[in-house]
């Protein structure tokens, strides 16, 4: 996966982060058929430690080697991000947003994230 490949890659000079949000396809909602075919079915999550368990089982499923962090039942994270389905950010040392990917997946250009990266760890 290219999420782990970057991380290998920089992780000495960067913090990277993944932050679970809300399920993006809940067991009763629209589903990806990959999902269906390998039975990765989760009922959207109603309180933070339900959400913690989908999250740790992505974790694992998808084999995402770098920290995982958790969005509160709130979405708040969420909200203030737009980070549904998935979407790629870079924070500089300032606090200030450097990169902001479009929405995944069409959205999703890691080849973009890491000339970003690189410029700004020089």
């Amino acid at each position: 996966m290219r999420l782990n490949q970057l991380y290998a890659t920089y992780k000495d000079q960067v913090q990277f982060y993944i932050v679970y949000i809300r399920e993006a396809h809940p067991a009763r909602g629209w589903q990806v058929p990959n999902n269906l075919i390998e039975d990765i079915l989760y009922d959207e999550p109603s309180t933070d430690d339900e959400r913690t368990e989908v999250a740790t089982a992505c974790q694992i499923g998808l084999d995402l080697h770098m920290p995982m962090l958790v969005d509160g039942i709130d979405n708040d994270i969420d909200e203030k991000y737009v980070g549904l389905p998935m979407r790629l950010f870079l924070v500089d040392g300032e606090g200030k947003i450097a990169y902001a990917g479009e929405k995944g997946p069409w959205g999703w250009d890691d080849v973009a994230f890491e000339a970003v990266l690189k410029e700004m760890i020089g």
